[in-house]
């Protein structure tokens, strides 16, 4: 009887642990892990790959947004070159936020990340999103855009908000780091 007591007062305490149960809403989820939550999609559109994912370390330092080419293994071509352009389109509506993104280099040959500074502004691209969230490079080498990831907007908002709680920052409002 008094395990089950204890077991009890332990429900009640508030979760301090290093990972939060992960919150799903739609297309989109949450989760906390350590001092960093990350809001991500679930999967792409069919005949699209990768994944998106913003990260905020707790108060919202350290944004960070980025977009890894999932089918990508060490035994082939990079997908992209250092000099070739992110594209960021919208509801089909480029957005000038591709500019910001950058290949990562050699440590991951398949992930394009963005700037920080402008993590503010994709989080409210994506959140005022109607249907597609589109992340496409041009190939400078072959002279084409290829499409890599289409992605839905449901549930991000819900889900960023879920972040926002779980590491106390404020999605609009995020500071310099």
């Amino acid at each position: 009887m008094k395990l089950r007591a204890f077991v009890s007062v332990l429900a009640l305490l508030p979760a301090t642990g290093v990972a939060a149960a992960p919150f799903a809403s739609g297309d989109w989820e949450a989760a906390r892990i350590g001092g960093t939550c990350l809001v991500y999609n679930n999967a792409p559109a069919r005949d699209t790959s990768g994944s998106l994912q913003f990260s905020f370390d707790v108060k919202g330092y350290n944004a960070d947004f980025t977009y890894e080419y999932a089918p990508y293994s060490e035994n082939e071509e990079d997908p992209w070159a250092e000099t070739d352009l992110v594209e960021i389109t919208i509801d089909g509506e480029d957005i000038w936020l591709g500019e910001e993104m950058f290949p990562v280099g050699m440590q991951a040959p398949n992930k394009i990340s963005m700037t920080s500074g402008f993590v503010k502004e994709m989080a409210a691209a994506v959140a005022s999103a109607k249907s597609q969230v589109d992340i496409s490079v041009e190939r400078e080498s072959l002279g084409e855009t290829w499409l890599y990831g289409r992605f839905s907007p449901v549930g991000f908002s819900e889900s960023l908000a879920k972040a926002a709680e779980m590491c106390d920052f404020d999605p609009a409002n995020l500071p310099e780091s």
